[in-house]
């Protein structure tokens, strides 16, 4: 005969709501060797909770960069495409400009009537010193001096808005077969996601020819109910498990809540920010993140004392002289194998926390709710 049928139990009933409810059960001392119960007391102490959610992982795109000329040109030789590493600096592909061999050209121009008449001036500010020329001579060489120096400097302004670097400008003069050629760099360290252009490809001025990422961390976005909110705070440490490196997750950290809540799911998306210090991870795939939320001081009970009734939960007090009593309780998310209780027990009760199933059964069958 099992232990339901042989115990022996003295059940004091109560009226609840029109109805008839066990609100207490007492065992004999053979009862109670034999059911095999644990009690555990039910402490205040810091708990330090986590949420588990799916995620996504995408580019940072405070790291993506998309490549265009600042002038139209046609793409004479294309150096990367898609999936290239790239550093700093490295050349993705050369064009050719009518418009930037023009303001080349122009700059040239303007740079050669400057050296002449800041020769021509120097030449005349010492004649005029000795006496030798007129002092309007002297006022009309220094004028024209003056408006090519201001020529020049507006044409080096112009080749500046084109995208050429000072140091380009300034080898202009050394190089005039490469007039109206230029460059597309890379901005940063990273990876061609994509090329947009051909070789002979005409560019207009702003077109993008290609978008580079810095992958050196990426994005994971997640989806956080609304009933975990209060606990969530930005910089909220996480650790995010892919299947690329199933044996060693990576860490990141909350970077952001987003502004909107997702009415169909409740939900409110979630940006953060992971280290990619191996280089494996990539925008698309999926990962598992745990984030945890803030610790907070509570009533703990191990989680084998909650049981639960429809969408209610309980446990089972211990009163002494093996009488026990079960306790509604509202509880938080379960952290290490322990619950949260927010309502229902005091600090330093005890409650069962081994042979709940059975007590359950026997509560059940005399009339628990």
């Amino acid at each position: 005969m099992n232990i339901i049928n042989s115990l022996f139990i003295i059940v004091t009933f109560t009226l609840l709501s029109g109805l008839t409810q066990a609100a207490e059960i007492i065992l004999s001392k053979e009862q109670l060797a034999n059911a095999n119960l644990a009690v555990t007391t039910v402490t205040a102490r810091e708990s330090s909770q986590i949420l588990s959610l799916p995620g996504t992982l995408m580019s940072d795109r405070r790291k993506s960069y998309r490549v265009a000329p600042v002038v139209e040109g046609m793409v004479i030789k294309l150096l990367v495409v898609e999936h290239e590493r790239v550093s700093k600096g490295q050349v993705l592909a050369r064009l050719r400009s009518n418009t930037l061999g023009q303001a080349q050209a122009d700059y040239l121009e303007a740079q050669a009537r400057f050296h002449l008449s800041e020769a021509e001036r120097e030449r005349i500010e010492g004649l005029w010193k000795d006496g030798a020329v007129a002092e309007s001579r002297w006022l009309k060489v220094d004028s024209e001096y003056k408006r090519a120096r201001a020529s020049l400097e507006q044409r080096r302004r112009l080749l500046s808005l084109t995208g050429l670097a000072d140091k380009q400008i300034e080898e202009l003069a050394k190089e005039p077969d490469r007039l109206a050629e230029f460059e597309l760099t890379s901005p940063v360290n990273g990876i061609v996601m994509r090329a947009e252009i051909e070789s002979g490809q005409l560019l207009e001025a702003g077109e993008v020819a290609f978008h580079v990422d810095d992958l050196s961390t990426l994005w994971a976005e997640v989806r956080i109910p609304v009933s975990s909110l209060a606990q969530v705070e930005i910089q909220a440490e996480a650790v995010i498990e892919v299947r690329v490196r199933p044996e060693q997750p990576y860490h990141g950290r909350l970077l952001s809540l987003g502004g909107e809540v997702d009415i169909p799911s409740q939900t409110l998306g979630g940006r953060i920010v992971v280290e990619n210090s191996d280089g494996l991870l990539r925008p698309g795939m999926y990962a598992q993140v745990t984030l945890k939320v803030l610790t907070a001081r509570s009533l703990m009970a191990p989680a084998s004392a909650i049981f639960q009734v429809g969408e209610q939960f309980y446990v089972f007090k211990a009163l002494g002289k093996g009488r026990f009593e079960p306790v509604k309780v509202k509880i938080g998310v379960e952290a290490g194998g322990s619950v949260p209780i927010l309502e229902g027990l005091a600090p330093n009760v005890e409650v069962v926390s081994s042979g709940v199933a059975e007590l359950k059964s026997h509560w059940l069958y005399l009339g628990g709710e």
